[in-house]
């Protein structure tokens, strides 16, 4: 149960790492359904909440957050490269 509680808390955590009004649950909403997963926002939101236990929407939340930060370290790259050149 405790590493139940954790995982809950390290979803949140990666939720609110991702910034204000962020896409990552309609993005989630999208992957779900892609793979023919009956899924709601609100479904999504009690997962990260930890009311809802669901595998299939933690794991396709963790693959929206992780290509999220991947995208935003890479235009970090980028930014840090083209203000290096000028």
């Amino acid at each position: 149960m405790e590493q139940e509680a954790k995982k809950t808390g390290q979803l949140r955590e990666i939720y609110e790492r991702l910034g204000k009004r962020n896409q990552s649950v309609n993005d989630t909403l999208k992957l779900l359904k892609s793979r023919g997963v009956k899924a709601s926002r609100a479904s999504i939101y009690q997962t990260i909440d930890g009311r809802s236990n669901r595998r299939e929407v933690v794991e396709a939340f963790m693959e929206v957050a992780e290509a999220e930060l991947a995208r935003r370290r890479q235009l970090e790259k980028r930014a840090t490269r083209i203000i290096a050149d000028s």
